[in-house]
């Protein structure tokens, strides 16, 4: 039977995970939907993180395959800092979205009591793994650079 508690796992051992990554990079993590952005303007480097899913499939009774989407936004200030920042940085979230993604019950309600329940891995071939995606600088007024890496992952349970 589909756990309703399974989107909100997700989503918190995600946000966990990409919190101690972007923490070497030493950029804040704003994760969609549960952080306040600082700046109405956000003109400070920082990372973002979306969390799509789960998209639920029971391809035979009592066995679910749960596919993610999640993207990390990365914002830079074009300024006195390494050209290759963005560069490096997307390096880093792009190295972190290829390996396993460990999955607990996290939160606050009941049943969140911190066990694993699984891994989400990238879904590879046909495109599905994780890219690298350069937008540059996103306007002609802000000193803004912005890329994203998007993975694709899934978690199969039983």
């Amino acid at each position: 039977m589909i756990n309703s508690n399974w989107p909100r796992w997700i989503s918190a051992s995600v946000a966990d995970y990409f919190k101690v990554v972007t923490d070497t990079l030493y950029l804040p993590l704003l994760t969609e939907g549960v952080d306040d952005r600082a700046h109405k303007t956000m003109h400070y480097n920082h990372a973002e993180l979306r969390v799509n899913g789960p998209f639920i499939q029971e391809p035979s009774h009592n066995y679910y395959i749960l596919n993610v989407d999640i993207n990390v936004l990365l914002t830079e200030l074009i300024g006195n800092t390494d050209a290759y920042n963005m560069t490096t940085w997307c390096g880093v979230i792009q190295n972190a979205m290829d390996g396993p993604i460990n999955v607990y019950r996290y939160g606050s309600e009941v049943g969140d009591d911190q066990v694993w329940i699984g891994c989400l891995v990238p879904r590879r071939g046909g495109g599905d793994s994780n890219k690298v995606l350069h937008f540059g600088q996103i306007s002609r007024v802000d000193p803004i650079l912005q890329s994203e890496i998007d993975g694709r992952f899934k978690m199969e349970l039983s």
